[in-house]
């Protein structure tokens, strides 16, 4: 699976990036730790990615902002991408929000867990 992180927190990044490699269903991962970056990558792949994985709360652009860009200039392009918000954020508002969007397929608190990242793998590649 192609999985991307996007989260501001280097520490959490550095986390993310070692779970990525010891993972044994990631085959390619790009961690960035802001929207437009990801934005500008998403422009330049040819190899669309299986998983988004979006903090809410970042400068430049919120992770609603992300998503709102995604769906408009990529969601067609990659309808096999899935999204998930990666948030410490604890306002049921959040949740709410984040899952009225068609591409997001759920709200996870941080850290993400790598049994968690398993168990998103496994339900995904059943779907």
């Amino acid at each position: 699976m192609r999985v991307i992180f996007i989260d501001d927190d280097k520490d959490l990044n550095f986390l993310q990036e070692r779970m990525c490699i010891s993972s044994k269903f990631i085959q390619h991962y790009y961690i960035s730790s802001s929207g437009p970056q990801t934005l500008d990558y998403l422009k330049r792949t040819d190899s669309p990615p299986d998983i988004i994985f979006v903090d809410i709360n970042m400068p430049i652009m919120n992770g609603f902002e992300f998503i709102e860009e995604f769906e408009k200039r990529f969601f067609k392009q990659f309808p096999q991408t899935v999204l998930f918000v990666l948030s410490s954020s604890v306002r049921e508002n959040d949740k709410i929000k984040a899952l009225g969007y068609p591409s997001v397929r759920g709200f996870i608190s941080k850290p993400l867990l790598s049994n968690q990242l398993e168990d998103i793998f496994r339900h995904l590649h059943r779907s």
